[in-house]
């Protein structure tokens, strides 16, 4: 697979968890993961860890979990065709 590739994975594993916050708006990393069981603990986090640095989402340490809060006001730009 090349650069291209990967990154088109990535926005596609990126696009389903902004899809998911728009409906949930917060999730646990837990609840998250059930979602989307194709997908390893380290590929969410390495999302998770994109969406943050694009201010599309906020992680939040928990005792035992992280909780994930969709940052409303980026839903255009993160859901438009070619990403945002």
């Amino acid at each position: 697979m090349g650069p291209q590739s990967t990154s088109a994975v990535e926005d596609v594993l990126d696009n389903q968890i902004l899809v998911l916050l728009q409906h949930q708006r917060r999730v646990t990393f837990l609840t998250l993961a059930d979602s989307f069981p194709l997908y390893t603990w380290q590929s969410l986090f390495t999302a998770l860890n994109r969406l943050r640095g694009q201010h599309h989402v906020e992680l939040l340490p928990l005792p035992a979990d992280y909780e994930v809060v969709w940052r409303r006001g980026h839903e255009r730009s993160s859901l438009s065709p070619g990403g945002g």
